[in-house]
């Protein structure tokens, strides 16, 4: 019996060795050195962050150094320096006129007026926009496709012409909104055929009236 014992307190104590030394031998961390471990690690990569910030707010701004200052656009320019904006008239009818004017109208806090002052100082009414990839409408045009009918009153008060052919289509007003009528029965553009309507018929009244005839003359017929 005594071999045997010796043999399994021999065992014993191997196995005893054997654990203390993975308990406690190389790649073991007491608690503090894993602590201390984990708070190098956040450093490490506390560093790596702000390096990588750094970088990246370098970056911006050097885009935004390269990046060109926005020209801004011709409504909202100083209107009292009026030879300059005179200036600018050909410019925005390049740009497309009172089409691009109205485009931004939602992002203007004046839009008529901005056109009101350009029309005053030599922007054309009736010119058409020149962009090939627009559709080459008038400012008049361009009310009729809106479906607006405030804009398009602008338009005939500031002189208008109503028999101009403007589009791809080559039609008149009333032919480009009938034009649009019928091809989206779903929008209602009858406000805008009957201010049209209207004003052709006053139009058409002016012409066909009499002219007045010179003093002169009238003397002479009643002589």
């Amino acid at each position: 019996m005594r071999p045997i014992f010796f043999i399994t307190l021999i065992v014993a104590i191997f196995l005893g060795l054997l654990i203390f030394w993975l308990a406690g031998g190389p790649g073991y961390l007491t608690p503090d050195a894993d602590r201390a471990e984990a708070q190098s690690d956040q450093a490490a990569l506390v560093t790596d962050d702000a390096a990588a910030t750094g970088a990246k707010d370098s970056e911006t701004a050097q885009a935004s150094a390269e990046k060109p200052a926005q020209e801004p656009g011709f409504c909202e320019r100083d209107f009292d320096q009026v030879a300059e904006r005179e200036a600018d008239v050909p410019e925005l009818r390049d740009a497309g006129g009172l089409v691009y004017i109205f485009e931004r109208e939602a992002r203007l806090d004046d839009p008529y007026g901005c056109a009101d002052f350009y029309l005053a100082h030599g922007l054309d009414i009736n010119a058409a926009d020149p962009r090939e990839d627009g559709e080459q409408l008038t400012g008049l045009f361009y009310a009729i496709q809106r479906n607006d009918p405030k804009m398009l009153r602008f338009m005939i008060d500031h002189g208008a012409d109503l028999q101009q052919r403007a589009g791809k289509n080559d039609t008149r007003a009333m032919g480009y909104a009938y034009f649009l009528a019928l091809k989206d029965q779903r929008i209602d553009r009858n406000r805008i055929i009957g201010i049209l309507d209207s004003e052709l018929t006053r139009q058409a009244s002016a012409n066909d009236a009499p002219k007045a005839k010179p003093a002169d003359a009238k003397r002479a017929d009643a002589a």
